[in-house]
């Protein structure tokens, strides 16, 4: 448990941080501004709010993301507000959350974290709230059988 905590840096209710953040994990209660590239997870709290460009493996938004966002796994709560860019190979959205943008554009198979990020749209489009249950995106339509 004591090496899990020295990986997890804190950005505190109080505080701004301007610029790149590389780490393993992060936890954005205050403000931040610039690049996030982090092995594990991203946390937004409910205070919190990130202008920025995001790698990471897994993300989890109560707060406030604005920018382009590639990840694994990304998890929005009630009280989420998103606008930008998103693409993730598994999305959960809870209901009350607001999103402006655009989701996995392109496919899945773009959604590597590492992968480099497209322009952004020319105007966003807001996207209703979707279900709690974690969506698997699919590249491609599949009839029903």
């Amino acid at each position: 448990m004591a090496d899990a905590a020295k990986n997890v840096a804190v950005i505190g209710e109080e505080a701004f941080f301007s610029g790149l953040f590389k780490g393993h994990d992060l936890i954005v209660l205050g403000r931040f501004e610039g690049q996030i590239e982090v092995a594990g997870r991203l946390r937004v709290g409910p205070k919190g709010h990130a202008k920025a460009t995001v790698r990471a493996a897994t993300v989890e938004v109560e707060g406030e993301i604005e920018g382009d966002v590639r990840c694994e796994s990304m998890s929005l709560m009630p009280t989420a507000r998103v606008r930008g860019m998103f693409a993730a190979k598994r999305l959960a959205v809870q209901e009350g959350a607001l999103v402006e943008g655009s989701i996995n554009p392109g496919s899945a198979r773009q959604a590597d974290p590492t992968a480099p990020a497209p322009a952004p749209p020319a105007h966003p489009q807001a996207a209703a709230p979707a279900p709690a249950a974690p969506v698997e995106t699919k590249p491609e339509f599949e009839p029903p059988k």
